[in-house]
């Protein structure tokens, strides 16, 4: 073997030195870049937290103003969108959240609180899921990796006015059924097994009314064009209505008591989220068919499923706490509580059905990682080319 003289083998170690610090200046760049991410993050939320209040029930109003604030300050990730328009003349409104990756055809999870008027505490639960997805993003962004949510606040703004202003336990829509008689239940108005059950379900003066005819109300025909819309581009996964209060996760069917195609992937979700807020906070939820005991048709989550959501679900939220019972209106100072243990819940169920529906084509953290370090492979190599072609020589 040649001998390497002194001044080949001084280039020599000088490329080796190259190599290494190379890959320090990148380690170092990288974590400054990162450093730097976090600083400007940290800032934005310093200066702009946007903390959803939950000292109070809000109005429409608030709550419509309280999206209109997140869709200004991150109008990267959100999406503010007018749905539809309720008999009174007011806006229904979704918020879309995604990370921002401007990725188009994500799988999609819908949520939809209010349908009932006086289950005031379900379009908090919606709101604070909102805020968790768009202001605490850092801590839930693994749940819009490969998903988009897409939630409706408030899908009877018209009942839930006159149940804060007038009458308390007001549960319907307020368009009018003739006979000084008001109102249309939501969850009783959707095109699948319209009208069976009981014959409360006819009488326009009962707050079971299913309507006049399967999509009756503009309320109901806004949510069912979202979910068709979902559904036709392939991005339907989950499908949650929040109610309240009878701490249960309900799936498919209602209307019947036979069971779901994939009822065995339906209980697997509904018990994950169950036993999530029931590790987090003590509170029971059960999990279960709703039509194995009661069957009645025209409801949100039946008709979500009849149309191609594989998974769908009415959380019914909870009405209690340590023994005190407060049906639709627990006290204010228990809200946050009360949402948290709700997006406990829901968080638990989306990622039970991100394992059953991953995102197809989907890269992987490890591919990321080596795709954002090619030229530095490309780098070293080329060194380590002209350190053999040195000692070839």
């Amino acid at each position: 073997m040649r001998r390497i003289d002194n001044t080949r083998l001084f280039a020599l170690c000088a490329l080796l030195v190259s190599i290494a610090q190379f890959d320090r200046s990148l380690a170092f760049g990288a974590s400054r870049l990162e450093a730097f991410k976090q600083r400007l993050r940290s800032r934005r939320h310093a200066n702009t937290p946007h903390t959803l209040n939950t000292d109070e029930y809000l109005s429409y109003d608030g709550m419509l103003d309280y999206l209109e604030e997140l869709s200004d300050a991150y109008s990267q990730r959100v999406l503010l969108q007018d749905v539809g328009v309720t008999y009174e003349n007011r806006t229904l409104k979704t918020i879309t959240i995604t990370n921002g990756d401007g990725r188009a055809g994500k799988k999609a999870i819908f949520v939809a609180a209010g349908a009932h008027a006086r289950e005031w505490l379900t379009p908090v639960a919606a709101l604070y899921a909102v805020e968790q997805l768009v202001v605490n993003y850092e801590l839930h962004a693994h749940l819009l990796k490969d998903y988009d949510w897409t939630i409706l606040p408030l899908v009877n703004p018209d009942g839930y006015t006159y149940s804060r202003t007038v009458d308390k336990w007001w549960r319907n829509t307020r368009s009018p059924n003739g006979g000084n008689c008001f109102g249309t239940n939501i969850n009783r108005n959707y095109d699948i097994g319209w009208q069976h059950g009981y014959e409360e379900l006819t009488d326009p003066c009962h707050d079971h009314y299913a309507g006049s005819e399967p999509f009756s109300e503009p309320e109901t025909r806004a949510v069912r064009d979202i979910m068709l819309d979902l559904v036709r581009s392939g991005r339907a996964v989950m499908f949650i209505s929040l109610h309240s209060h009878h701490t249960s996760v309900f799936y498919p069917w209602v209307y019947k008591d036979s069971p779901a195609d994939n009822a065995q992937e339906l209980r697997a979700v509904a018990q994950v989220g169950a036993e999530a807020m029931r590790k987090a906070t003590g509170t029971v939820f059960t999990y279960e068919q709703v039509g194995l005991t009661d069957t009645f048709g025209g409801t949100s989550l039946d008709y979500a499923y009849s149309i191609g959501f594989p998974l769908s679900y009415a959380l019914e939220l909870s009405g209690e706490r340590h023994g005190d019972t407060f049906d639709f209106w627990p006290p204010t100072a228990l809200l946050k509580e009360l949402a948290d243990e709700s997006w406990v819940g829901i968080s638990a169920m989306a990622e039970k059905a991100m394992e059953f529906y991953p995102q197809n084509g989907s890269k992987s953290a490890a591919s990321h990682i080596s795709s954002s370090y090619s030229l530095a492979n490309i780098m070293k190599i080329l060194l380590l080319l002209a350190v053999i072609s040195l000692c070839s020589r």
